[in-house]
């Protein structure tokens, strides 16, 4: 297992830098449950009937929240897999694993800009280059491994690491 069992582990990165795929994979070598997968992707599927549309956030995370809060208080490793790249919205989630005591796992996904651009252009939902670039640029500058335990993620790792232990 890579993760402790009962971990909170938050995919951390900008749109097209491989965050779903890598939540693919995790359940594909049962690192963790279809259903333990919390996708905001989905979440704003069911909720707009676009998992490109975030003009519903409010209730996409309202929905989100507690289903999280359940995975963690029955113990099951549970992936948001989000952009997670606000502090805010981090701590929201690191507060419910804590209440459960749960430990906490960042999965870093830090790509190239030309790379994160030619992937968003290939993808069937297309997030706009701007906004790719905006937040892969605040990542880089705002959301390294130290800025991630400062607030209470005990692990750390790279999406890159990552695929290798699963091959």
């Amino acid at each position: 297992m890579i993760f402790p069992a009962g971990s909170l582990v938050l995919l951390v990165g900008p749109p097209a830098s491989g965050k779903s795929t890598l939540a693919g994979a995790l359940v594909a070598a049962g690192e963790v449950a279809a259903e333990d997968v919390l996708s905001t992707d989905a979440y704003r599927e069911a909720v707009t009937g676009d998992a490109g549309d975030t003009s519903h956030d409010r209730k996409v995370w309202a929905r989100l929240r507690p289903d999280l809060d359940r995975r963690m208080a029955a113990g099951r490793t549970t992936v948001v897999d989000a952009t997670n790249l606000f502090p805010r919205r981090r701590a929201r989630h690191i507060t419910v694993a804590r209440q459960h005591g749960r430990p906490v796992v960042a999965i870093r996904f830090d790509v190239a800009i030309p790379g994160l651009l030619a992937r968003n252009d290939s993808r069937a939902r297309v997030v706009k280059p701007g906004a790719v670039v905006a937040m892969a640029v605040h990542m880089r500058r705002e959301v390294d491994a130290e800025a991630l335990r400062r607030e209470g993620v005990e692990t750390v790792l790279d999406a890159e690491h990552v695929r290798r232990l699963l091959r």
